[in-house]
């Protein structure tokens, strides 16, 4: 296993091709509709920012810069990616209990600005993320929707695909989720997140 995930390394993220699934959204959702779910982050309070971190390409010798800013009880994930050594940037919140045990996945309000975006978790201190695609529409008049269920993600490590079957993802071990852009194009970034909610089964 060990020797396994030390061939991927580096070289994974860098020549990794395969598709995530692609999420549906409803776009252009009336600002004043609620979504059903539980309130897992909606970026209020003084010390919001001290729940998130970043890891951007550098760590492998790239350029592209990116981070995390709150603005008017949103998080703002922006930057610019660097194809050039690398090319992605993310965001995650710190370990801390999430008690997904009894859920059936998340959904995210969120303004983007036309690319592509990777929502992840986490299990505690694992390396291993699982991650689902979602679309953005730049030129949505209103906040679009994203409903990712836990059972749709993949499991990944390093940008290399594993197989889900024997890296399955136990919900109430899951202690971080975040946001990560690799599309494989230049330029700036920026995604507005309202919210993150848990939804349970039929909601």
């Amino acid at each position: 296993m060990k020797k396994c995930l030390l061939q991927s390394t580096l070289k994974g993220i860098m020549l990794w091709v395969m598709p995530l699934l692609f999420i549906s959204h409803v776009a252009g959702a009336d600002k004043k509709v609620k979504t059903a779910g539980e309130m897992l982050f909606d970026f209020s309070g003084d010390k919001v920012g001290e729940q998130w971190i970043t890891v951007n390409d550098n760590v492998m010798g790239g350029r592209s810069k990116g981070g995390f800013s709150f603005k008017k009880g949103k998080l703002i994930f922006s930057g610019a990616t660097n194809t050039n050594g690398g090319g992605f940037s993310s965001i995650r919140t710190k370990q801390s209990d999430l008690n997904l045990d009894d859920k059936e996945g998340v959904i995210i309000r969120f303004k983007g600005d036309g690319r592509t975006y990777k929502f992840d978790v986490r299990m505690g201190r694992s390396s291993v993320a699982y991650r689902a695609e979602f679309k953005t529409d730049k030129d949505s008049k209103g906040w679009q929707i994203a409903k990712i269920p836990f059972s749709a993600m993949s499991a990944t490590w390093r940008g290399s695909r594993l197989d889900r079957q024997r890296y399955g993802l136990d919900k109430s071990k899951i202690q971080s989720m975040g946001f990560m852009i690799y599309d494989k194009k230049d330029g700036p970034f920026q995604l507005r997140v309202d919210s993150i909610k848990a939804y349970s089964k039929g909601e």
